[in-house]
C-alpha cells in the first residue's frame, strides 16, 4: 500500500514537471548558456570602458553565472528523483544549493559596495567604446533575462521549491540589473559634461549590490525554513482534522499526527488505532479513503496513514 502511494505521488510530480517547457532544469540550462556569453562580453566591455558599474556588473554577472550553474546542477539532481542511495530524493539538496546561491550573492554585495564607495569619493567620467557596446548588450541581455524570469515564475507557481524560487530571484535580479545598467550607461555617457551624472555610475553599482543582498536574505530564509522540517500551516492542520472527523466512525483513536515541509514538499503522517476485530480489508479501505480525502483538501506529496 505504501509503495503504491509513493509511486502515485512520484508519478504526479513527474507529470507536473513534464508539463513544464523542457522540465525544471531547462530554464537553468538556458540561463547557463546565456550567462556564459554574458560573462565574456561583460569582461570585454569593462576592460574597454572606465566604468565602475561595468566592472561591478561583470563581477555580479560572473557570480550570477556560478549561481545559475549551481541551480542547474541542483535541479538536474532533483529531476532525477529517488535513487537507491537517496530514498527520499534530493529535496534537502535543493535547499543546500540554494543557500550556496545566497552565499555567492553576499560575496557579490561586499565586493561591489566596497568599489562603489571608493568611486563615490573620487568620481570620474566614463568613456570608451565599451560604454556604447555595453548599452547595446544590456538591451539584448535584458530582453533575454526578462523572458527567463517569466519562465522561472511560471515554474515557481506550478512547483514552489527552494531552488526554483532561488532561480527565479536570480533571473529577476539579472533582468533588473540589465535595465538599470542600460539607463545608467546612457546617462553617464551622453550627459557626462554634467557633474551630477558622474555619480550615476557608482550609485548604479550600489543599487545592484543591494538587490543582490536582498535576494540573498530571502533565499537563505526560505532554505533554512525547509531544512528545519517545519510543520504545515494551521489552515492545513484544520483540514486534516476535518478529514479525520468525516471518518471518525471508522477508527477507535487518533494516536499521533505529524506534518513537515522539507525541500518544498509536504509530508503528512497519521497514526490511527482501529478496532482489533475489524477485518484487514475494511481497515485498508478506510486508510485509502482517508488518504484520498486529505489529498483533495491539501496539496501534499505524501500522505501516510499508519494503523497502530
Amino acid at each position: 500500500m505504501k509503495d503504491t502511494d509513493q509511486k502515485e505521488s512520484h508519478a504526479r510530480r513527474t507529470e507536473d514537471t513534464s508539463t513544464a517547457p523542457g522540465g525544471r532544469s531547462s530554464v537553468a540550462a538556458l540561463g547557463l548558456f546565456s550567462g556564459g556569453a554574458a560573462v565574456g562580453l561583460a569582461l570585454f566591455i569593462a576592460i574597454t570602458a572606465n566604468s565602475l558599474a561595468l566592472w561591478a556588473d561583470w563581477v555580479a554577472t560572473l557570480i550570477d553565472f556560478l549561481a545559475v550553474f549551481v541551480a542547474w546542477w541542483g535541479l538536474k539532481k532533483a529531476d532525477a528523483g529517488k535513487t537507491e542511495s537517496f530514498n527520499y530524493g534530493f529535496g534537502r539538496f535543493e535547499s543546500l544549493t540554494s543557500m550556496a546561491i545566497a552565499a555567492l550573492q553576499v560575496l557579490s554585495f561586499l565586493f561591489i559596495t566596497a568599489a562603489a564607495v571608493v568611486r563615490m569619493q573620487n568620481p570620474v567620467p566614463i568613456e570608451g567604446m565599451g560604454v556604447l557596446i555595453g548599452i547595446g548588450l544590456h538591451l539584448i541581455f535584458g530582453f533575454i533575462n526578462v523572458r527567463l524570469m517569466l519562465k522561472s515564475l511560471w515554474l515557481e507557481r506550478s512547483e514552489k521549491t527552494a531552488l526554483v524560487a532561488a532561480q527565479r530571484r536570480v533571473f529577476t535580479i539579472k533582468a533588473s540589473a540589465n535595465i538599470l545598467m542600460f539607463t545608467t550607461l546612457g546617462i553617464s555617457f551622453f550627459l557626462r559634461e554634467h557633474r551630477w551624472a558622474l555619480y550615476a555610475d557608482p550609485l548604479a553599482a550600489i543599487f545592484i549590490a543591494c538587490l543582490l543582498l536582498a535576494s540573498a536574505g530571502k533565499t537563505f530564509k526560505f532554505s533554512v525554513r525547509d531544512l528545519l522540517d517545519r510543520a504545515v500551516e494551521e489552515r492545513s492542520q484544520l483540514l486534516i482534522m476535518r478529514a479525520l472527523v468525516l471518518h471518525f466512525d471508522e477508527y477507535e483513536q487518533i494516536r499521533d499526527i505529524r506534518t513537515r515541509c522539507a525541500g518544498g514538499k509536504v509530508y503528512i503522517e497519521i497514526f490511527l488505532e482501529f478496532a482489533p476485530d475489524r477485518p484487514h480489508g475494511a481497515v485498508m479501505d478506510s486508510i485509502r479513503s482517508l488518504q484520498r480525502e486529505i489529498r483533495q483538501l491539501i496539496s501534499c506529496d505524501e500522505v501516510l496513514v499508519v494503523p497502530v
